[in-house]
């Protein structure tokens, strides 16, 4: 069978699949994958009424590791009191709102309160690309190399505004899950050496999610992107995972590569962010 053969098939396959799952469980497959991966790497993540509360006192200035997850409808002074009475002792206050209607609810009200508003949308891979990429140039790359990349990518965003230590701490954050995970490390080479653009692969065995696709600036449209998105597309199929899923920024454009490389949108979330 021809490689668009087998994706054919595939994607007929998750169409027959989605005909018994709604969008919002697809949805909450993928919330499901994230909390699990949190549960692994850090030291609590606590069911509470509206959600959940994740900690890992080792990384405190990670948001990623130090959060409230808001899971069911709730207003927006709530929201307020519940990022006070669990993150107190933090420089800053972070919600992951997973209730969709409550987001684009709330949305306005954490903006005019100066917090920082990211929109995502959660892509679940469920057709072939839209056209053959050339993948002979991803390679399997090495750990200590891609954290490189990751430190670099994280260090140009002056949104956030880390600390050499913060740095530190985030991309050991990124290097617990991506163990926990079991990931695949995909990159292009450079033309100078070192890698041009990485992405990854996290897995546990039915569910895969891919995470992380970055290219170097001076890199970039040369299809980098698109290349390992694909690959590791390709990967999670041959390894018989039944979900695959990628989450993009919902205000930019990868979201449309996604769509050619074959995910679809299944929900939104909310990152929400508030420094001192």
């Amino acid at each position: 069978m021809t490689r668009e053969g087998a994706w054919t098939c595939a994607a007929r396959h998750d169409r027959g699949v989605m005909k018994t799952r709604t969008a919002g469980g697809a949805l909450e497959r993928a919330l499901d994958f994230q909390r699990a991966t949190l549960e692994l790497v850090t030291d609590r993540v606590v069911a509470i009424d509206q959600g959940w509360l994740v900690r890992e006192p080792s990384l405190p200035l990670v948001w990623s590791a130090n959060h409230v997850r808001i899971s069911r409808p709730l207003a927006f002074a709530e929201a307020l009191e519940l990022a006070e009475a669990h993150l107190a002792d933090l420089p800053y206050r972070q919600l992951m709102i997973e209730h969709e209607a409550t987001g684009r609810r709330l949305e306005r009200s954490f903006a005019e309160q100066r917090w920082e508003v990211d929109r995502e949308v959660v892509m679940q891979l469920s057709a072939p690309p839209d056209r053959d990429v050339d993948l002979s140039a991803v390679v399997e790359a090495d750990e200590q190399a891609v954290m490189g990349l990751m430190r670099r990518w994280i260090g140009e965003d002056e949104t956030i505004e880390l600390t050499p230590d913060g740095l530190d701490q985030v991309v050991e954050f990124t290097r617990r899950v991506a163990r926990s995970r079991s990931a695949r490390l995909f990159g292009m080479q450079a033309e100078r050496g070192g890698l041009a653009a990485i992405t990854m692969l996290y897995s546990d065995g039915v569910v895969a999610q891919v995470e992380d696709v970055y290219t170097v600036p001076e890199e970039r449209r040369r299809g980098h992107a698109r290349a390992l998105v694909t690959r590791a597309a390709e990967a999670a199929r041959a390894a018989g995972h039944e979900f695959v899923f990628i989450i993009a920024d919902a205000d930019d454009w990868p979201q449309q590569l996604y769509r050619r490389v074959g995910f679809e949108p299944i929900g939104r979330t909310w990152a929400l962010h508030r420094g001192d």
